[in-house]
């Protein structure tokens, strides 16, 4: 989806998979890129099989026509609220800092 900014230390060592999160850790994630200036472009969500391997699902954040960060992270908000449950994780997407 896009390219991925540096993530700080305290998020890096929470994610699940690689930049994958569960809803607590990405709403504060979301918090972290809007304070960053990082524009945020979508997020994608996973969910854990009864076999322990994840599947991508199919409902996707795409946001990268979105001008307005602030709107963008409500959306992510909206998104992590609608597709939150039992065994889902998130992987927010970003670009770097803004000029």
């Amino acid at each position: 989806m896009g390219m991925h900014a540096r993530i700080p230390e305290q998020f890096a060592a929470r994610a699940e998979r690689r930049h994958w999160f569960t809803r607590t850790d990405a709403a504060e994630l979301l918090d972290w890129l809007e304070d960053s200036g990082c524009r945020f472009i979508g997020m994608e969500v996973a969910e854990k099989r009864e076999d322990g391997t994840w599947t991508l699902l199919d409902e996707t954040l795409d946001l990268g026509r979105q001008t307005d960060n602030f709107e963008a992270v409500r959306l992510g908000r909206v998104f992590l609220a609608e597709y939150d449950g039992e065994g889902r994780m998130f992987e927010p997407v970003w670009q770097d800092m803004r000029a």
